[in-house]
């Protein structure tokens, strides 16, 4: 998925500035696709230029102009075609996992107190997920096809949470008995 797709799905709602896109992403899709606003600011030139969205400037007295995009035709005709693309599963990096097959020869209270930091990382952001869950879709059965997505993207959000909630707390039980000194010799860094 380009980041394009993106900000054309979030156009689908209402025609936006680059700063309500930034916005709106924040509280949304960014919490599965990191984008800048600066980045966004930037996409939008790039689809005004392939005619997927047009721009209209909203001159304001007491503030800069706001320049407004709209989804075009040919960018509703992008977005059709994107989704009719099969979509791939997508690629893991996860630096943590990484750092967990150095333990034994790490200090194992580093990779404890990383752990601990993720663990209250995961449990703010399903306190979060979980309080958009009840104030916008406490009737699952009643919502519109747009809404359903929002609320199938929040749901597995919230399963995701709940998953690695369990898995840190796993790995600190687990870890609560590894020795915090590095076992075995260190390998010398050659410089």
């Amino acid at each position: 998925m380009a980041l394009a797709h993106a900000i054309l799905v979030s156009l689908l709602d209402r025609p936006q500035t680059g700063y309500e896109l930034g916005k709106r992403f924040d509280q949304t899709v960014g919490f599965f696709w990191k984008a800048s606003h600066q980045q966004i600011y930037q996409e939008l030139h790039k689809m005004a230029k392939a005619g997927w969205v047009q721009s209209e400037t909203v001159a304001q007295s007491d503030r800069p102009n706001r320049i407004v995009y709209t989804l075009t035709r040919r960018g509703r005709e992008a977005l059709d075609a994107w989704v009719e693309t099969p979509t791939e599963p997508p690629s893991v990096k996860e630096e943590l996992l990484v750092k967990l097959f150095a333990l034994g020869d790490v200090d194992a209270d580093t990779i404890v107190a990383e752990l601990q930091r993720r663990r209250a990382y995961h449990v703010d952001r399903l306190a979060w997920y979980e309080s958009v869950m009840a104030e916008h879709y406490p009737e699952p059965d009643q919502l519109s096809p747009r809404r359903r997505g929002r609320y199938l993207g929040l749901r597995l959000g919230i399963m995701g949470e709940k998953t690695t909630l369990a898995w840190c707390d796993e790995a600190l039980a687990l870890l609560a008995g590894a020795p915090s000194k590095p076992r075995g010799r260190r390998v010398q860094a050659r410089s």
